[in-house]
């Protein structure tokens, strides 16, 4: 059983591909692994409801460093529950520090990976998230990491990513890796690599 499910996870890592679109006018985003702080249930989402994941390490942001706990906020985007496929798009906008400040961003999930993503010693099997993202990249994971959902994203859309499945509802488990690129909004920013 353990040994299917590892196939299984594998499989949807090697599925995950990373594609090139169109230049986009948008700056390179910096990779930061995360963890959804609540279930997300497609049954029952709806447009508007509140998602929140943590910065699992440390980005600086022009010049703000955004330490490892920082809570990304964002919301659901976008529901189609009815038919095939289902799927849920996601909006990161905000970075909000242990001090309550609140840091404009523009947030990609490159990747999923469920929240039983560790190996026996303790290491992660979510591994280490890119240094840099490209303005024109964009990321396709197949099912297979998540089960039967998929997960497409853009760093030139304005959601952060959409999951997708065409074997119904399906549920993201608090606790789910994300690996995000993220940058802050205001054009004259940079970002540094985690830390």
């Amino acid at each position: 059983m353990i040994t299917s499910s590892l196939r299984n996870f594998f499989s949807g890592l090697a599925l995950v591909s990373f594609l090139s679109v169109g230049a986009a006018s948008a700056q390179s985003l910096v990779g930061v692994n995360a963890k959804l702080d609540r279930t997300l249930d497609s049954s029952n989402a709806t447009v508007g409801q509140s998602v929140t994941a943590r910065l699992d390490g440390t980005v600086t942001a022009g010049g703000t460093k955004l330490p490892r706990g920082t809570e990304l906020i964002g919301k659901v985007a976008e529901v189609k529950n009815e038919g095939s496929p289902v799927s849920v798009s996601l909006l990161f906008t905000s970075a909000k520090l242990k001090d309550g400040k609140d840091i404009p961003i523009k947030a990609t999930v490159l990747a999923a990976f469920p929240q039983s993503g560790d190996y026996a010693n303790g290491e992660s099997a979510v591994g280490q998230p890119p240094v840099q993202v490209d303005a024109s990249s964009a990321f396709d994971q197949q099912p297979g990491g998540l089960g039967h959902v998929a997960l497409t994203s853009a760093v030139k859309n304005q959601n952060s990513g959409t999951f997708t499945s065409t074997k119904g509802d399906f549920r993201l488990e608090a606790g789910t890796y994300l690996q995000v690129g993220i940058a802050p909004v205001s054009s004259g920013s940079s970002m540094n690599a985690a830390e």
